[in-house]
């Protein structure tokens, strides 16, 4: 206080200056230089239209990772029925950006490894389920060893045990599955077990991750087409069984359940461009069903088209655009989209 009542005349008119130069320069420097906080309409630390940066991430398709990042998140976007919808923002299976921080990856990837098959059992049955990201959260950090029980609980004690309801086989509709057993056995995966409390080695969690994208991105296609497509009777089994059929075309194996590891990259994430194509045509003829407009170049007839090969190069960027953007449309979220299990 003696230090600002001591301030007069020439003083004053110094400090003054100095503090209107050190408020502009500050002004200047955060809105000039630093680049602004990403608008998005996603909760939580991470960005994720923006790929993960971790070693045990999987690697990003560059097309598929521009699109994502291009993303036009304003809420005019999005699809207004879809709001209501119950899945909204959920995930089939967990987001690959829970699993990659320090402090809780080790935890996270036991709890997933530990409920994995009864959770994929599930979805085979049940291919409807998903869960916020919050829910995720909370099972993958819950102690398996001290299971919420009773009554007279906090309230994140019944929202752990809500949570583990939802994910644990029900035993009327799976008869001979013991609910809590699957959370206390050691970690395995690929039929090889890992200590518990340690994390698996580096390669063994990128396939662990890489598996978790491709799963989501299996689901995350056949729901959003269930929604885009045109004139699809929701309640004809033989109409959904085509597009099923249709959709498997996209990927390098026509399973829907367990996806298999593979031992090169292939499908989408081919290295190779023109076994890479084959997929991209196909994703292409399953988008050419969906209402409302799209790129020019999806519009019309694929067999027409005279590509060059930097051409088809350009649809496969088009291709991802589109898909991720009429993903965030109605879902309201970055889309799981396809990446490379080994560096190309």
């Amino acid at each position: 206080m003696a230090n600002v009542l001591n301030i007069h005349g020439d003083q004053l008119e110094e400090h003054l200056v100095r503090l209107f130069l050190h408020s502009y320069i500050v002004y200047f420097l955060t809105h000039c230089f630093l680049d602004p906080k990403p608008q998005t309409t996603q909760t939580g630390d991470r960005n994720k239209f923006s790929p993960l940066h971790s070693p045990y991430a999987p690697y990003p398709i560059p097309a598929w990772s521009a699109a994502l990042q291009a993303v036009d998140q304003s809420p005019s976007n999005l699809v207004e029925a879809s709001k209501t919808t119950q899945n909204y923002g959920h995930y089939t299976f967990p987001d690959p950006g829970l699993f990659i921080h320090p402090t809780t990856a080790v935890k996270y990837i036991q709890s997933w490894l530990q409920v994995r098959d009864a959770w994929f059992m599930r979805v085979a049955k049940e291919p409807s389920l998903a869960l916020s990201n919050q829910s995720w959260r909370t099972f993958l950090s819950i102690d398996n060893a001290v299971l919420p029980v009773g009554k007279g609980e906090t309230k994140a004690a019944l929202r752990r045990q809500e949570v583990l309801n939802i994910i644990l086989p029900n035993s009327d509709m799976y008869p001979g599955v013991e609910r809590r057993s699957g959370l206390l056995g050691p970690i395995a995966w690929r039929d090889k077990e890992y200590p518990l409390g340690a994390l698996p080695p580096e390669n063994v969690v990128r396939e662990i991750l890489w598996e978790l994208y491709e799963a989501n991105f299996i689901h995350e296609l056949q729901s959003l087409d269930r929604r885009a497509c045109r004139d699809l009777d929701l309640s004809s089994a033989t109409q959904l069984f085509d597009r099923q059929i249709e959709i498997s075309q996209c990927f390098h194996t026509s399973s829907f359940q367990y996806v298999t590891i593979p031992s090169e990259n292939r499908g989408l994430a081919d290295d190779d461009f023109d076994k890479r194509f084959r997929f991209i045509t196909a994703l292409v003829f399953v988008m050419k069903s969906w209402k409302g407009d799209k790129p020019a170049i999806l519009a019309g007839d694929l067999f027409d088209l005279q590509l060059t090969p930097d051409g088809a190069m350009e649809l496969e960027k088009v291709v991802a655009k589109y898909y991720c953007q009429l993903f965030f449309n109605y879902f309201g979220r970055a889309a799981q989209v396809p990446h490379r299990l080994f560096c190309s």
